[in-house]
């Protein structure tokens, strides 16, 4: 019999605020590259990306230690929906249908590799 572990809403949490704070790391970029390259607000930008970055792949080790790798990662799946809401209310971009049905296909596969690791 496999050893289960017991569901650990604590470290979900903590893992799914990590990708928030990933998901805002593309923002970050495109808000750096329409500035003029070396500004103030170039640096500051590419720095909060670097900063986001750090702090997320720091905690992302200690995720690993209390999940497994193909349930953190397949959780990852959820940056493509903060993606698209940053998209939208921060950058100015349109939620098609398109984006919309490509967004449940990830998720229909993240299910999938989900339940069959259970």
């Amino acid at each position: 019999m496999k050893d289960k572990k017991k569901f650990d809403f604590k470290t979900y949490a903590v893992l799914h605020f990590i990708l928030l704070l990933y998901s805002f790391v593309g923002v970050f970029m495109k808000k750096a590259f329409e500035q003029e390259f070396f500004s103030f607000w170039f640096l500051l930008f590419a720095g909060l990306a670097v900063l986001f970055l750090g702090i997320y792949a720091l905690v992302w080790q200690q995720v690993l230690k209390k999940l497994p790798l193909t349930v953190a990662f397949t959780n990852k799946a959820i940056c493509i929906v903060w993606g698209m809401l940053w998209g939208a209310l921060i950058l100015g971009d349109t939620i098609t249908w398109y984006k919309i049905a490509g967004s449940l296909i990830v998720f229909a596969g993240v299910v999938l590799v989900v339940s069959n690791n259970e």
